[in-house]
């Protein structure tokens, strides 16, 4: 049987679960993972594959140990991933003309069309939301957001990746 959780050790009892900014940082976080999820069943692939063509879609091909360093997976995890996309024919491998070893894996138009589709009403909306921001709102929240990224990638293995200044897929 599960011991209860000391108020030292329960996250509820923290500041930030009772501001009402945390708990929208929470609320965005929740409905992040329910997008994606989403996401994943309109296309469908897993989580950590939807992850992995969301790296191939924001910042185009990559080379399988640059996507399996990004996603925290191993080198035979990461082959299991393109595998799978590649079936699903989300993804293709091109060897490289100038060398024949290196691989990169690149996002199928098709696939980017189709999960573009599918988030377009969300980022049409946010498109809106940003476009109401006067300059002085703007510059705030812009400093906020990259507050809150930068606590993301100092406390998270694996995150001090490239910054994503513009999250446009």
């Amino acid at each position: 049987m599960n011991s209860p959780l000391s108020s030292a050790e329960d996250p509820r009892s923290l500041q930030i679960a009772s501001d009402n900014v945390g708990q929208q940082l929470q609320q965005i976080a929740i409905l992040t993972r329910k997008a994606a999820s989403q996401l994943g069943t309109a296309l469908g692939i897993n989580q950590t594959d939807v992850a992995a063509l969301e790296h191939l879609i924001t910042d185009g091909p990559l080379a399988p140990t640059e996507l399996a360093a990004r996603l925290c997976v191993t080198t035979a995890g990461i082959t299991q991933v393109i595998d799978r996309l590649e079936r699903a024919g989300h993804v293709v491998r091109e060897r490289q003309l100038n060398d024949k070893r290196r691989v990169l894996v690149c996002p199928v138009a098709d696939s980017v069309a189709q999960a573009y589709r599918h988030i377009a009403p969300m980022l049409n909306g946010l498109s809106a939301v940003l476009g109401a921001l006067d300059g002085q709102d703007r510059s705030v929240v812009e400093a906020f957001l990259g507050q809150v990224i930068e606590v993301y990638r100092s406390t998270l293995p694996g995150s001090a990746g490239p910054a994503l200044e513009q999250a446009d897929a």
